[in-house]
């Protein structure tokens, strides 16, 4: 219960930190500052604060930059089969990333982004090494089936037998799928699949609780691009989302550095 509650409140107060909330805060003490007190000089310096925090959280400039900090620390593993003793790997672990089990809508539609393609990465994986089985991890956070139920139907859909794959579905966090996946990993030689910008906080945890994976990352936010696209010259809500995506992340490291 108290591993439940504290989960909550870290869900609450994480998205305090972020750039959206902070802008929001700013703009709103500002407007109140202005239309409610005589201190119309303190707004205006919210007010300012805000739309410059706004801006550079709008634009890729800053927002790339960060999110490739994160997503290059690890190469993506284009073929397992390089690895060296490879047929040595039993596992490949594949970390959900969110889902919305509603049967009214297709599987497809069950599966954030996030998870759908970190799923694809294992499944491709697991058709390299045919002799391993894929670790599908994720439980109930805030709904009622836990995600890594859905994870398999999905790869059932995607070709995948039940006897390749298992499920982990008692996590919350990252820090949980480490923590229930080494007890089915062991000393294997296992491959950890999850989106590129959430490797470095996997590894970390992973490396935390014994094990030591070998990475494969997916599902990358910036992407090396031959021409300048025009939308480059304009604010954004996808630069906002990665901006809210890498500073979340940044978080999640220093919350690992400083419960030492």
């Amino acid at each position: 219960m108290m591993a439940e509650i504290l989960f909550l409140l870290k869900k609450i107060v994480s998205p305090l930190f972020q750039p959206l909330s902070i802008v929001l805060v700013l703009l709103v003490s500002g407007l109140m500052l202005m239309w409610m007190t005589r201190k119309k000089n303190i707004g205006k310096i919210f007010l300012t604060l805000g739309t410059i925090l706004l801006l550079i959280a709008s634009y890729g400039f800053l927002a790339d930059r960060l999110v490739v900090s994160l997503e290059n620390r690890y190469f993506p593993l284009l073929n397992a089969k390089n690895i060296h003793n490879s047929k040595d790997i039993k596992w490949i672990v594949v970390l959900g990333g969110g889902s919305l089990p509603d049967p009214r809508l297709p599987l497809s539609s069950q599966l954030n982004p996030d998870s759908l393609a970190r799923l694809l990465e294992g499944v491709r994986l697991h058709r390299q090494l045919p002799d391993s089985r894929l670790i599908l991890s994720g439980g109930a956070v805030f709904q009622d089936a836990p995600e890594s139920e859905t994870l398999a139907k999905t790869a059932i859909l995607m070709g995948m037998s039940e006897s390749d794959m298992v499920r982990e579905n008692k996590s919350l966090d990252t820090a949980d799928q480490a923590k229930f996946i080494s007890n089915i990993v062991g000393d294997n030689k296992f491959i950890l699949v999850t989106s590129a910008i959430h490797m470095p906080r996997s590894m970390a945890l992973f490396r935390k609780f014994g094990m030591n994976p070998i990475a494969a990352p997916t599902n990358y936010m910036v992407v090396k691009q031959s021409r300048i696209h025009p939308q480059a010259f304009f604010p954004g809500s996808g630069s906002l989302r990665e901006m809210e995506a890498a500073i979340h992340e940044y978080l999640g490291l220093i919350w690992m550095r400083v419960q030492r």
